[in-house]
This record gives structure tokens, C-alpha cells and sequence, in this order.
């Protein structure tokens, strides 16, 4: 099984568009799981409008301090490194939103005052379109638990497929750290503007220090403009691909069309993209 992460340091580079694309010629080769990450504003089933076959809340733990048995010792306040649970002087006071659902409070209670309870932070959809699946995290609005509902969309399919293709969050905070640390490979998707350079080094630093292989994508690429060329010859980092900014590839995408299945010329492009990852995995 081949695991490989589609990251950018920013949003709109075209994580989506790459990942929707690759997973779509992959698929002509055997099976496929394509994993939205993007649980914030997942946006790959527009991609692939077929009916979802399942959904399932995820659910994660919250304490709940039972005040009568509560000696206000502040043990649980102690052991909580993200100051989610407060031990006064008559009250132990919880907050959800810090919880990380570590247990230890739980756990280290002398008292057994504190018990499991649970709230729902999102939900996991699955959908098929012949070889190729897609799991999509849809995070609740208002939550703030991305890196676990994260990680429980990563594992939230039993069986494997030959390749799993992960469309990680933009940015390089802990949900697209939660995305990408345990993958093959790496595709960072960047654009040549001074913006999506910035962001491109970031996500580099990033990435060194979880020592992961990875690649650059050039989206939206222009004749002439060396701005990620020059930064990745400085750094000895591979580009893998190039994709030419284009006004048929941007409305054919705008209208939900993967364009793979439009441009054959597209579609040579993300054939030999994937057999260039293939070729660094082994």
C-alpha cells in the first residue's frame, strides 16, 4: 500500500485539484482511498457527486466531574498540559474546547469524581465511484478538534487499497501535521507568487523536521516566472510536475469537472506525475 499526502503551506495552490486528479488516473491502475483532510471545508465529493454510502458521527471524550465526590485537590488541573479542566477552591471547572481526550484526568482522579462523557465533533462520509473511494471528515462548525477527527478519518476504513491519496489541510499547524506524519510520500503543491513562496518554505521546514520524502507541484505555472524554480534549485528540492496556469483547465475545474477526463494532454501530465512518485518510493 502506498500512502502519499497532497499539503500546501496556503490555501488555494490547488491541494484539491491534484489530489481529486491523481486519485482519478490512479484508480485505472487499482484500487483507491481518497481521504478529504481538508475536515474544515472538505470539497473533493464535489468532484465526485455519487451517492455517499454511509455516514457516522465521531464522537470524543469530555470529563464530567462529579461535584459530590470532588475534593478540590487539583490533581486533574496537574496532569492537563492544555489548562482544559480548572480545580478551584468549591468548583472544578471543565473546557471542552481545550479537552484533548487524553484520559488522564481520568485516570489519575483520587477520588473517581471524574467519569467519560462524549460530544459529537463531525462526521465521516464514504461514497464509491467504481475503484476509486472516497472518505471524507466534515469537523462540526464551531469545533476545534481537527487533528482528531483527523486521525480518526485516516483509520476509518478496514480493508486497504493499493494506494491511499490524502488531501491534507493547507497551512502547517497541527492538523496538517496530524495529516501528513506517518505518509510515503509528499506532494507539496505551491503557486509562483511571493505569497505561495513563502508559505512553499514554511511547509519545507516543516516537513524537514518530520522527515518525510517529498516534491513540489508548480500550479498555475507561467512562462518566464522562476520564483519557485530558483528557491527549490538553492534548496536541492525535486520538482515533480508543472501545471501551466490555463483558462480551460480553470473553468472546466470551476464547474466540478475533473479535468483528467476532459484534457488528454492533462491527463499524460498526472500519469506521469504518479509514476515519478512510484519511482522515488522505491
Amino acid at each position: 500500500m502506498m500512502k502519499i499526502a497532497v499539503a500546501s503551506g496556503k490555501g488555494g495552490t490547488g491541494k484539491t485539484f491534484i489530489s481529486t486528479n491523481l486519485a482519478y488516473i490512479a484508480a485505472d491502475q487499482g484500487s483507491v482511498h481518497l481521504f478529504d483532510l481538508d475536515v474544515e471545508e472538505p470539497n473533493a465529493h464535489l468532484f465526485f457527486p455519487e451517492r455517499v454510502r454511509d455516514s457516522r458521527a465521531v464522537r470524543r471524550m469530555i470529563p464530567i466531574v462529579n461535584a459530590e465526590i470532588c475534593d478540590h485537590k487539583g490533581i486533574c488541573t496537574q496532569v492537563c498540559e492544555y489548562h482544559a479542566i480548572i480545580s478551584l477552591a468549591t468548583t472544578t471547572m471543565v473546557f471542552p474546547e481545550l479537552c484533548h481526550s487524553c484520559y488522564g484526568c481520568l485516570e489519575l482522579c483520587p477520588t473517581r469524581a471524574i467519569s467519560e462523557g462524549f460530544k459529537e465533533i463531525g462526521k465521516i462520509h464514504r461514497s464509491d465511484t467504481g475503484g476509486l473511494h472516497l472518505i471524507t471528515g466534515e469537523l462540526k462548525v464551531g469545533e476545534s478538534a481537527a487533528p482528531s477527527l483527523i486521525s480518526e478519518t485516516k483509520t476509518s476504513v478496514p480493508q486497504e487499497a493499493q494506494i491511499n491519496i490524502y488531501d491534507a489541510p493547507p497551512g502547517t499547524s497541527c492538523p496538517v501535521i496530524e495529516a501528513v506524519k506517518d505518509m510515503d510520500y509528499i506532494i507539496l503543491v505551491t503557486e509562483p507568487t511571493p505569497f505561495g513562496l513563502h508559505d512553499l518554505d514554511l511547509m519545507v521546514q516543516t516537513i524537514n523536521q518530520i522527515d518525510r520524502p517529498y516534491g513540489v507541484v508548480v500550479n498555475k505555472s507561467q512562462a518566464g516566472n522562476n520564483l519557485i524554480e530558483s528557491y527549490c534549485t538553492e534548496h536541492g528540492i525535486e520538482i515533480i510536475a508543472r501545471f501551466a496556469q490555463d483558462i480551460n483547465i480553470a473553468r472546466a475545474y470551476a464547474q466540478g469537472k475533473i479535468v483528467s477526463a476532459v484534457f488528454p494532454e492533462i491527463r499524460t501530465r498526472f500519469e506521469t506525475l504518479l509514476q515519478r512518485i512510484r519511482e522515488r518510493m522505491i
